[in-house]
């Protein structure tokens, strides 16, 4: 069975504190799945749980392969508007880091992690 991974997306609310998932959209054979990765502490735990779960299930990357991080609109003008692109900062930079892309859903965009699947 061929299991590609093409993004993750970071459930990392600003106003909660951790632990977070982490969901992941795979296609195994051409079918469009999520993988959830669950109590993420920070940003790199994440990562590192997401690494170890590829290597474990002998899983390949799609290229380009996302960083998601989403956009929380109740959050902003609040006092975690600060916090949340704080987060987003810290998950591009591990999408720099990877050679990975990092991208922003929801919000007014109606981006949905449904866009970055490649096909």
């Amino acid at each position: 069975m061929s299991t590609t991974i093409h993004w993750a997306l970071f459930h990392a609310n600003p106003s909660a504190k951790p632990p977070f998932d982490l969901a992941t959209g795979i296609t195994e054979n051409g079918t469009q799945k999520e993988f959830i990765i669950e109590n993420c502490e920070h940003i790199p735990d994440a990562i590192d749980k997401m690494k170890k779960w590829i290597e474990m299930n002998q899983v390949k990357f799609a290229k380009p392969f996302t960083l998601l991080y989403p956009i929380y609109m109740d959050m902003m003008n609040s006092d975690f508007e600060g916090t949340m692109h704080q987060i987003a900062w810290l998950i591009k930079d591990e999408a720099d880091k990877n050679g990975w892309e990092f991208n922003r859903t929801g919000g007014l965009s109606g981006t949905t992690s449904a866009h970055f699947y490649v096909l």
